[in-house]
């Protein structure tokens, strides 16, 4: 009897696989055929499903911005009696300890080669991600908890500054460099009135950070 053709388990496969050969060998130099070789599958059946690598990796994009935003909602339903300080606070320890859970996944430890997946990151941490922070910013403000004008500004510059700048698979250093990346970061953040963060956190950081270049 023939295997039942299972359309979502086709997509997973190629999004999982075409992610993976993004960041390893780059956006232009993966081809439709490499992508349907690593995954198993024809060629047709990709294109049954996307007609292009543009579309695929705007799919790619999306699929890791919704886990991102789930998880953080996750997070934050165990922060309801925190103030925006807190909540912010407790939103970056967790994903410290995400981070350090996958850091050895085979994902994390190629460096980033995809100009596309770059800018669309970027992208999503001002038009999306920082949108999310920006409300709890602004708890923050009301609670008394944290003091600036400019919320929606504070949360994208934070964004970009940890999510892309401090971040050693988009822009290369040694562990000191990127100590001190963290450290300007955080006197920045308290400048500013947010000041989220802690002297603790800082330390989860820099230890993630030796993690990963003990590993490197």
């Amino acid at each position: 009897m023939a295997k039942k053709y299972n359309s979502q388990a086709t997509i997973e496969a190629i999004l999982s696989v075409s992610a993976r050969l993004f960041l390893e060998k780059g956006f232009d130099k993966t081809s439709m055929k490499d992508i349907a070789e690593t995954a198993g599958i024809s060629k047709g059946a990709i294109y049954h499903h996307f007609q292009s690598k543009d579309e695929i990796i705007e799919a790619v994009m999306e699929k890791q911005a919704h886990t991102v935003t789930d998880a953080m909602e996750g997070w934050l339903a165990d922060a309801d009696s925190l103030n925006g300080r807190e909540k912010l606070q407790f939103l970056l320890e967790k994903n410290i300890e995400s981070q350090e859970a996958h850091c050895l996944d085979d994902i994390m430890s190629v460096r980033m080669k995809s100009a596309e997946f770059v800018l669309s990151y970027m992208q999503d941490c001002v038009n999306k991600d920082s949108a999310f922070i920006s409300e709890i910013m602004k708890e923050g403000i009301a609670d008394g908890s944290l003091a600036t004008e400019f919320p929606e500004e504070c949360a994208e510059v934070f964004l970009l500054l940890m999510n892309v700048w401090c971040d050693p698979a988009v822009f290369s250093g040694n562990a000191e460099k990127l100590e001190q990346r963290m450290r300007f970061l955080q006197h920045m953040m308290k400048a500013v009135g947010i000041d989220i963060l802690s002297d603790e956190l800082m330390e989860k950081s820099l230890h993630l950070i030796q993690k990963i270049y003990a590993e490197n």
